[in-house]
């Protein structure tokens, strides 16, 4: 009863522990949610900033996995390609290398019990901070921190004092020395499996750490585990991998194969390698007092885990376009790879593990959408004016299938968009959230208007109700439509990566918006009298053709509407709602007659 109570406890106490790691991992991302997005800049100059960005990013938000999902899910999104993902997950291997640092010093050398209760009841009572957010986040960081060596404390308590004398543990323990090849291979395989299933080198790592200070199993017996810890680590990348797109996948096979080829080479030399550590860090992790033992050990482990990670990551940067060339030869490339323009392409993966940076997929998916929109209308201009009866037709379906395109995407991006408001987000990404919800709507809508121009033009095409001064009007409030669906796709492209310049030119470019919703709105009232006055001097006009072109034109003019409210929602997350707020330019002088 008492054994089977004891592995209860040690099964609560890894339970807290866990819980703790998500919580301050999600305080971390919310406290530092934008600077990780501009980290993200820095992966993309070469292979040694990408390892930077990789160990800097992993050691803030405390969870290797957490990047390695965030890199699938840029890679997947475009944002990165396969060398700057490899780079990045070089990296994030070494800042993993922290939590063991943190947990080694913290987590034995005092009494956890002292602080960890205090920090939560900081951290809880800290999140009701009604005006101060950075405040309410690091609560939670808090909250999270105390909860994680709590589970710890639980953890060492929950192994009796007498439980690494037992014969019969001494006995078992001594079966699985790594003093052999299938030993060595064998502890190895367990620190993988254990690390699968509970989704978390860090919890698997703390699990060493404790059975190690309290003797139940030796330094190079740790050490073998360790780097099975690092093979099960890879496992949660490429599950997130399942179903997106080729460069995705290679960047989640590159970290398995990354890891597994350290493991391969320090397996060779291990006797040599633990000797190394041995070396490196003062004290004996041999000795049988337990207090000297709780002192020492946990150090040598975590410096094992961390010159490993370090040597493995300078040994195979040199090797990145090699390794990169494997995971080609795994996964080759097709001819038209990842094509498939209704399906989601940036969000493929989901960033269940970084909710906080799957705005910036949310982003590219929508600029994604607006492209579709631009298509529409430079298909529409040709349409106006071509007379090749299969060109025309052509021109038409292909305006249907992108106004189907942005139909069936808005509708996936929205149930993305919507399972990840009601996740763990902070108060300023759940305001993005709900702005670009209403981007999508407007988007879906410039597409509807798009459909429809095409429909009208399909029905009267044969009729040809329109003269050349009436085709030449059209063409020109197709062109002016062009220019604002291009500038609007523009504005949502710099929003990916903004900088300091777009923000100063932010107000401009709300203003260019009104200026072009104002001509589009100046230039159907123009064309509308401009008609009726050529039918009052003697044009031929059917009544249909006159609901016909007045239809063409008003249509035109709502996707100018559209596109301003886009810009209002875009520029107004960017500008923290104050740069997109002014007043109205005055009315601007109307074009030119054609």
């Amino acid at each position: 009863m008492s054994t089977l109570l004891s592995t209860l406890n040690l099964l609560g106490g890894l339970a807290i522990f866990l819980f703790g790691m998500k919580i301050m991992s999600d305080g971390l991302q919310k406290v530092s949610g934008e600077k990780l997005r501009q980290l993200l800049g820095i992966a993309t100059a070469n292979r040694f900033a990408a390892t930077a960005c990789g160990a800097l990013v992993t050691s803030i938000i405390q969870s290797s996995s957490a990047t390695t999902v965030m890199v699938v899910g840029f890679a997947s999104a475009g944002l990165l390609n396969l060398y700057q993902s490899l780079g990045v997950i070089f990296g994030a291997n070494i800042g993993t290398t922290m939590t063991a640092w943190v947990v080694s010093l913290f987590g034995f050398k005092m009494q956890i019990s002292l602080f960890a209760l205090p920090v939560i009841a900081v951290g809880f009572f800290a999140q009701f901070t009604p005006r101060f957010i950075v405040v309410r986040r690091l609560g939670e960081t808090m909250v999270g921190f105390g909860l994680l060596f709590l589970g710890l404390d639980i953890m060492k308590n929950a192994i009796p004092a007498d439980f690494a004398q037992n014969p019969q543990v001494v006995a078992w323990i001594s079966r699985f020395q790594p003093d052999n090849l299938l030993n060595l291979l064998t502890l190895i395989f367990s620190g993988t499996i254990l690390t699968v299933i509970l989704q978390s080198s860090s919890a698997v790592m703390a699990m060493t750490l404790t059975c190690a200070a309290a003797g139940i199993i030796d330094f190079p017996t740790s050490c073998a585990l360790v780097l099975g810890e690092n093979i099960g680590t890879t496992i949660t990348a490429n599950l997130a991998a399942i179903g997106a797109s080729k460069t995705a996948r290679r960047a989640a096979l590159g970290h398995f194969l990354f890891n597994l080829i350290g493991v391969i080479w320090v397996v060779c030399i291990f006797r040599h390698f633990v000797n190394l550590i041995d070396w490196l860090v003062p004290g004996s992790p041999y000795t049988k007092e337990t207090d000297v033992l709780t002192a020492v050990l946990p150090y040598h482990i975590s410096a094992f885990h961390t010159v490993f990670n370090v040597l493995n990551t300078l040994l195979m940067l040199p090797l990145l376009n090699q390794l990169a060339k494997l995971t080609y030869l795994i996964i080759p490339k097709s001819k038209r790879e990842d094509k498939k323009e209704h399906e989601l392409i940036f969000l493929s993966t989901r960033f269940t593990q970084t909710p906080e940076l799957a705005l910036i997929a949310v982003r590219k998916e929508v600029e994604r959408m607006m492209s579709f929109v631009t298509k529409m209308t430079d298909k529409l201009i040709h349409a106006v004016k071509v007379d090749d009866e299969k060109m025309f037709a052509r021109l038409i379906e292909d305006v249907k299938a992108a106004e189907q395109t942005t139909d069936v995407l808005e509708h996936k991006i929205n149930l993305y968009l919507t399972s990840l408001s009601h996740g763990n987000l902070s108060r300023h990404a759940v305001a993005q959230a709900f702005s670009l919800f209403d981007v999508l709507n407007s988007i879906e809508r410039m597409g509807d208007c798009g459909e429809k121009i095409a429909r009208i033009l399909e029905k009267f095409h044969t009729k040809q109700p329109f003269s050349d001064a009436d085709v030449d009007d059209l063409e020109v409030i197709a062109k002016l439509t062009k220019e604002i669906t291009k500038r609007t796709r523009r504005v949502l492209v710099n929003f990916q990566q903004p900088t300091r310049q777009w923000q100063a030119e932010a107000e401009q470019t709300f203003a260019d918006a009104l200026a072009d919703e104002a001509n589009l709105n100046a230039l159907r009232k123009r064309f509308l009298r401009d008609r009726r006055e050529r039918i009052n001097a003697g044009q031929e006009a059917s009544p249909d053709s006159i609901t016909a072109y007045a239809d063409i034109l008003n249509n035109f003019e709502r996707i100018g509407d559209y596109a301003l409210r886009v810009n209002e929602n875009i520029l107004g997350m960017r500008a923290e709602d104050k740069l997109y707020r002014q007043t109205a330019p005055a009315e601007p002088a109307l074009p030119p007659q054609a």
